[in-house]
C-alpha cells in the first residue's frame, strides 16, 4: 500500500523531517486541559466567525489523549429561528463521508474479504471506463487515494440528474480519461461511490448497512445517519447560502446516488468520538474500534497532491500535501497533520489531527464556505502549538470573498456581454430531442413564449435569448446558476446541436 518510485522517496524524505514520539513517549498520558484563556479564545473565535462569515451556527470539538477537552456549540440551527445549535445537532458531513468509507474498506481488507490492490474488473465484471487500460488496471487503492485519472466531469452524472447510484456508475464508461491511472491526483466523488459498491459486494450487505455495523455502532456515532439530516426531536441544522445578498435557508441536497462519497450526517459529539479513535491508536473508551494498522494505512501517503500557489501562500511553512486513504496529509509547523473537509449546498465542515500530539479538532457549520471551518481548525491548531501572529479567520474570509468574486466574473465572462436584440428563434428551429454521450437525452420544449430544457431524468431549466447563436440557460436548481447555451445551426437555420456550459454538447436526434 506504499508509494513506489520518486514520489515515495520525496514524501518519505519530508516525513522523516517531522518529529516523532519515541516508544517511551507513546505511553498514554492524561489529556491536557485547556486553560481558561484558551477556552475563552475558542469562544471568541467562534463568535467572531458567526458574525464575520454570516454563519447561523457552529459546533466545535477538541480531543487530546483520548479525552474530550472541548465540546461547544454556538448560534442557531436556522437563520431567524430561535432554536440553538447544541452538541447533538445534526449537520451534513459531505466529503467527510469519504473518511468513513475508506475506513470501512480497509476493515474489510483486514478481514480478507477484499483486496485494495486487486483490479476492480476482477470483482465487478461489468465495470467499464472509457479507457480500456484504466478499466483493466484500476484498483480500490487507486480510488481511495484519488488517482483514477478520470475527468471531473463525472460529477455531472449525479448533480440533479435523477440518476440512481447504479445508473451513475454505469455511465462511468462515458467519462473522459484525462490522465493515466496513478499519474496524478484526480479528486472524484463518483469513484468513491464505486468504492461503496465494492464494499457492499465484499461485505455481503449494502454500503449503508456495513457502515452502521462497522463504524456507527462501535464508534458510538449515536446521532449519525445517511441521507438528509434528521432527528426524532428535530435537532438538525438547516443549510444556508447567500441569495440576493441575504443569508437564506435552503433545502438540503439529496445525495443518495453518491452516498458513499458524501451522504453521512452527524453531530459534533459523533465527531468527537471519531477523533478519539483516530488519535488513540483505534481505541474508544478502552475498546478497540479500528486497528492501529488501519489508521496507519489511512495516514500513509499514496498520492502526491502538491501545494498550489494559493495554498503555498496560505501555508508558507508547509512543504508537501499528499493524500492517504480518505485523508489529506500535510506538514504544518513541523508536525504531520491529517485532515479532511466536506462541503455541500449550505453545509461545510472540517476535521484535523496531529497524530504525534494525539490531538484532534472538528468544526461543523451550516454555511457553504469551507474556508470557515478550515480557518477555525488552523487557528486552534496554532493556538495549541503556541504559535501566534496569523489571523486565519481574516485571511480565509478574504480568500473566500475573492474566490466568489472570481466565480461571478467567470460566469459573466462565459456568458459574454449583455443581451442584444436578435431575431426570435422559432419552435421549429429549436424544439426537439438531443443526446449527450455522458448525460443521455435532453428535451427542448416550447412553453408558451419560453423554451424549457429537461436533461436526463430531472435536470431542468429555462432558455431565453441572449446573443447571436447563444441563449441563456437558467437552471431550476439555484445552486447550478446560469450558463450559456451555444447553438450550432444547419444551413437552413435548424439547431443541429447545442453546447451547454460545462455540461457539454447535445446533438439533435429528432424534431418535435
Amino acid at each position: 500500500m506504499m508509494l513506489r518510485g520518486p514520489q515515495a522517496l520525496l514524501l518519505t524524505a519530508w516525513l522523516c523531517l517531522l518529529p516523532r514520539l519515541s516508544s517511551a513517549e507513546s505511553i498514554p498520558t492524561p489529556a491536557k486541559a485547556l486553560s481558561l484563556a484558551q477556552t475563552d479564545n475558542v469562544q471568541r473565535l467562534a463568535l467572531r466567525s458567526l458574525a464575520e462569515w454570516q454563519a447561523p451556527g457552529i459546533a466545535i470539538a477538541m480531543v487530546h489523549n483520548g479525552s474530550v477537552v472541548l465540546l461547544q456549540a454556538y448560534g442557531n440551527r436556522r437563520v431567524g429561528d430561535a432554536a440553538r445549535v447544541d452538541v447533538h445537532t445534526r449537520f451534513a458531513l459531505a466529503s467527510l463521508t469519504k473518511t468513513l468509507t475508506a475506513a470501512t474498506a480497509v476493515m474489510l481488507a483486514e478481514e480478507g474479504k477484499l483486496s485494495l490492490n486487486r483490479p476492480i474488473k476482477e470483482s465487478l465484471p461489468d465495470f467499464v471506463l472509457q479507457d480500456p487500460v484504466a478499466t483493466a488496471q484500476l484498483t480500490l487503492l487507486d480510488i481511495l487515494s484519488h488517482r483514477s485519472g478520470i475527468s471531473e466531469s463525472a460529477d455531472l452524472l449525479w448533480t440533479g440528474t435523477g440518476f440512481d447510484r447504479k445508473e451513475v456508475l454505469r455511465r462511468l464508461k462515458d467519462v473522459p480519461q484525462e490522465s493515466l491511472v496513478r499519474s496524478r491526483f484526480a479528486y472524484s466523488n463518483v469513484m468513491y461511490t464505486l468504492a461503496g459498491e465494492l464494499i457492499a459486494k465484499a461485505g455481503g450487505a449494502s454500503w449503508e448497512s456495513l457502515l452502521h455495523q462497522k463504524v456507527f455502532i462501535p464508534a458510538k456515532l449515536s446521532d449519525a445517519g445517511i441521507g438528509i439530516p434528521s432527528a426524532p426531536d428535530g435537532n438538525t441544522a438547516s443549510p444556508h447560502t447567500i441569495r440576493n445578498e441575504t443569508l437564506t435557508a435552503i433545502a438540503p441536497r439529496v445525495l443518495h446516488n453518491i452516498a458513499p462519497a458524501a451522504g453521512v450526517y452527524a453531530s459534533i459529539s459523533d465527531l468527537a468520538n471519531l477523533l478519539k479513535i483516530f488519535t488513540s491508536d483505534g481505541y474508544l473508551d478502552g475498546k478497540q474500534v479500528f486497528s492501529k494498522t488501519l489508521i496507519d494505512a489511512m495516514m500513509t501517503p499514496q498520492t502526491l497532491v502538491g501545494l498550489a500557489p494559493w495554498a503555498k501562500a496560505l501555508y508558507p511553512q508547509s512543504h508537501f500535501l499528499a493524500h492517504g486513504l480518505g485523508l489529506m496529509l500535510q506538514d504544518h509547523r513541523g508536525r504531520l497533520v491529517a485532515w479532511n473537509t466536506g462541503g455541500i449546498d449550505g453545509f461545510s465542515c472540517s476535521l484535523a489531527m496531529i497524530p504525534d500530539e494525539k490531538l484532534g479538532i472538528a468544526v461543523l457549520t451550516n454555511v457553504p464556505w469551507t474556508g470557515l471551518p478550515e480557518s477555525l481548525i488552523f487557528a486552534l491548531l496554532d493556538d495549541w502549538l503556541g504559535s501566534t501572529g496569523k489571523d486565519w479567520i481574516a485571511t480565509r474570509l478574504q480568500m473566500s470573498k475573492s474566490s466568489r468574486a472570481r466565480q461571478a466574473a467567470a460566469v459573466q465572462a462565459q456568458l459574454g456581454a449583455g443581451p442584444s436584440p436578435q431575431p426570435e428563434i422559432s419552435a421549429s428551429q429549436l424544439v426537439g430531442t438531443y443526446v449527450s454521450a455522458l448525460l443521455g437525452e435532453a428535451e427542448l420544449r416550447q412553453d408558451g413564449s419560453e423554451f424549457s430544457v429537461r436533461i436526463a431524468k430531472s435536470l431542468t431549466g429555462r432558455l431565453s435569448p441572449w446573443q447571436k447563436s447563444r441563449l441563456r440557460m437558467q437552471f431550476d436548481d439555484p445552486a447550478l446558476g446560469v450558463v450559456p447555451c451555444d447553438l450550432q445551426l444547419s444551413p437552413d437555420g435548424k439547431v443541429v446541436s447545442f453546447t451547454l456550459g460545462d455540461h457539454g454538447k447535445f446533438v439533435r436526434t429528432s424534431a418535435k
